[in-house]
């Protein structure tokens, strides 16, 4: 079927991840990284949502984003399609700028911005650019450390480390140094992972995928609204029993269970069984 539809709501965080096709440094230049930067923080204005952190590589880029009223996809639409023209135009490349889709791994909550911040910052260190994650540019750990609120909302974190700012920057700075889990632990936490959070909140998270995914199946077996309407509150009107079929046959396909097949269009596992047979 596709993508897994992306679960989106207000407050959400996410650790955005996104490269450069096959790998390619399409953030080589400094003027490149500039661009960039710039259409975060244009796009920030328009569209209102709070960036916590972000590091700019040659060849891919890290965001730390929460959303507000605006969805995750419409932002890194703006973004992504604001820079590939640029890119393009600026390079005379005619071909896809990014490697498919971002990635955005979905953070539970406020809790674990200590230990992203301090990954995506650390990222240059980790690359062997630069021995300490102060001495890159292109990262958000300056503003923490000049409390500089401008592209980057720093007080979320500064806040939440102490309530009197000077003691609040210096205990930021002594987190950043402090020795952490090896880069590969760290790596297979914070970005081979689609949630980060605990046990519940990631189980939680799942059943939502499994409904979303399970009514973007149904809808593709559906050919209007209408039969989509009346499967998903009950109806059993024989003509359903076609797109039914579909629907369940589509579904199985994606490896779900008649149990779980039924229960989303209000049948038992016998019912769903016994349509396809």
């Amino acid at each position: 079927m596709g993508r897994k539809p992306r679960i989106e709501y207000y407050g959400a965080i996410y650790h955005i991840i996104q490269r450069g096709n096959n790998r390619k440094p399409i953030f080589k230049r400094d003027e490149d990284k500039v661009y960039l930067l710039e259409v975060l923080s244009e796009t920030k204005e328009i569209y209102d949502f709070k960036v916590f952190a972000y590091v700019v590589m040659s060849n891919h880029y890290h965001f730390l984003i929460q959303t507000l009223n605006i969805p995750i996809s419409k932002i890194m639409h703006q973004i992504n399609t604001r820079y590939a023209k640029y890119y393009n135009n600026s390079t005379g490349n005619t071909g896809p700028v990014f490697e498919d889709r971002y990635k955005g791994i979905l953070v539970q909550d406020e809790s674990y911005l200590i230990a992203l911040i301090k990954y995506i910052h650390n990222n240059p260190v980790a690359a062997k650019i630069c021995p300490t994650m102060e001495e890159y540019r292109w990262s958000s750990d300056m503003f923490y450390r000049v409390n500089m609120d401008n592209i980057v909302d720093i007080d979320e974190l500064l806040d939440m480390l102490s309530p009197n700012r000077i003691d609040a920057i210096r205990r930021y700075a002594e987190l950043m140094e402090e020795d952490d889990l090896e880069y590969q632990v760290m790596k297979d936490m914070y970005e081979e992972r689609d949630i980060i959070g605990k046990e519940e909140f990631i189980q939680s998270l799942k059943e939502e995928e499994e409904v979303l995914a399970l009514d973007e199946i149904l809808k593709a077996a559906c050919p209007t609204s209408v039969e989509y309407d009346l499967i998903k509150s009950g109806s059993r009107k024989r003509y359903l029993s076609k797109y039914k079929r579909e629907y369940i046959a589509l579904s199985r396909k994606e490896g779900y269970s008649y149990e779980t097949i039924g229960e989303y269009i209000g049948i038992t596992a016998a019912a769903a069984r016994s349509l396809v047979r």
